[in-house]
């Protein structure tokens, strides 16, 4: 336990994002019962990863600081800021107004320290060679487009704040894109131009997909503000086009991972175990379901709607299988430990 515990995976709190959204999506489907399940596991895993992470901080300060220092690992940090606002979310979709608010301070606070410590600690740092790039980069991506939607989700629950709240979902949108931008950039040039092993292939690249899909239901959501505030006039016929953009080529992603994947585990044989990383393929597929299902109702996109229902399915699937994988994995543990001590 101590040993999980110093070592443990920076980007953990994917398991949040994964499940939270998944709860939204099925909130959405008028599937109370499994929505209300996951909500309430969500944040138990929320609650007890605060726990783990601020015991590691004060019991192993400098893993802390090398993981923060190390550009393969810091931007995991970036998930609780996104699983802070996902979570936020389905508070304001539960009527907990406060709560939403709370948890939105934090993912804002949150992101305001870990994204000025850890670019500048990145840029004054050693050289940053193209290997390290990996999809995991993008949950910074995540962690603003979370801010962006969570802002104008709570438009609908505290109108009067409509002006400023709509400034600022704009402005980490689009913060959000401009990054997406350079990131992919970056992914693209190490996924075509450098040798990729099987090994090099790991769960984060999936948020390749799924930066696109939270961008997509940040600006879907403002879109969908009503009555509308004076800014959207103006910016509307941007956000329309930027969000079909985006949706389109998240999209085209998905083949393409799958296909990576059976070439990983198919072809290379490589075994499937639990690894909190996989948390990085739930959260992707769920937010595409609650995005593409968002976005079909803005007018024009209503033919989306059926592959948003399908999607749900497809996340939560994802999310039983990576579950079982970890309840697996648990009880292995449990009994290498119990024989152990029988022995003993």
């Amino acid at each position: 336990m101590r040993l999980r515990l110093q070592n443990l995976y920076t980007g953990y709190f994917a398991l949040v994002m994964g499940t939270e959204i998944v709860s939204i999506a099925m909130l959405l489907y008028g599937h109370m019962v499994l929505s209300d399940l996951l909500w309430w596991i969500g944040l138990c895993g929320y609650l007890a990863l605060w726990l783990a992470y601020g015991a590691r901080l004060l019991m192993w300060p400098h893993r802390v600081w090398a993981d923060l220092s190390n550009p393969g690992t810091a931007f995991g940090f970036f998930t609780i800021v996104a699983a802070s606002n996902v979570l936020a979310v389905r508070f304001l979709f539960g009527h907990e107004v406060l709560w939403a608010i709370i948890l939105g301070c934090i993912g804002l606070s949150c992101w305001a320290v870990l994204f000025y410590a850890i670019l500048t600690i990145l840029i004054l740092g050693p050289a940053i060679r193209l290997s390290a790039v990996n999809g995991g980069w993008l949950i910074a991506i995540v962690a603003e487009e979370s801010i962006a939607t969570l802002a104008a989700a709570m438009i609908t629950a505290i109108p009067s704040w409509a002006n400023g709240l709509f400034l600022v979902g704009l402005t980490f949108w689009a913060m959000g894109v401009m990054l997406y931008v350079v990131f992919i950039g970056l992914i693209m040039d190490r996924l075509l131009f450098q040798r990729v092993m099987a090994n090099d292939l790991q769960p984060p690249y999936w948020i390749n997909m799924g930066a696109t899909a939270i961008t997509v239901l940040a600006s879907s959501r403002l879109l969908l503000i009503s009555p509308p505030v004076p800014i959207l006039t103006t910016v509307r016929p941007f956000l329309e086009g930027i969000t079909i953009v985006l949706w389109a080529w998240g999209t085209w992603w998905i083949p393409l991972l799958i296909i990576l994947g059976l070439w990983k585990y198919i072809r290379d044989r490589e075994p499937v175990a639990y690894h909190p990383s996989q948390w990085s393929i739930v959260f992707p597929l769920g937010m595409y379901a609650t995005a593409t299902t968002t976005m079909a109702r803005i007018h024009g996109f209503e033919l989306l709607h059926s592959v948003g229902a399908l999607f749900i399915w497809v996340g939560f699937g994802a999310w039983t299988l990576v579950a079982g994988l970890a309840l697996r994995q648990m009880s292995t543990t449990r009994h290498r430990s119990g024989v152990g001590e029988n022995n003993s």
